[in-house]
């Protein structure tokens, strides 16, 4: 589970058959990544919300590497609460 907004990213890993230890996470995006964002009073910014919540997958993703036993031949659920993601 993930998700990220303007000022960072997060998430949880859990194993549902496999032994994992639960671990959450934390990213604060750096300030230019910040000062790039789309918004109200940036409408020319170049990176959008949905560019930071596939960020944010790509992140959960890796930080699974670190944390999950052996990931070949297994079943992996990554949730976003963004469409395009």
């Amino acid at each position: 589970i993930d998700d990220a907004s303007g000022g960072g990213v997060g998430g949880v890993v859990l194993g549902e058959l496999d032994e994992i230890i639960p671990t959450v996470f934390r990213l604060e995006w750096p300030q230019e990544i910040r000062d790039a964002l789309v918004s109200q009073n940036n409408p020319d910014g170049s990176i959008t919300n949905s560019d930071l919540e596939c960020a944010g997958l790509l992140l959960t993703w890796l930080v699974m590497e670190q944390v999950c036993p052996d990931l070949v031949h297994k079943h992996i659920a990554l949730w976003s609460d963004n469409q395009p993601t």
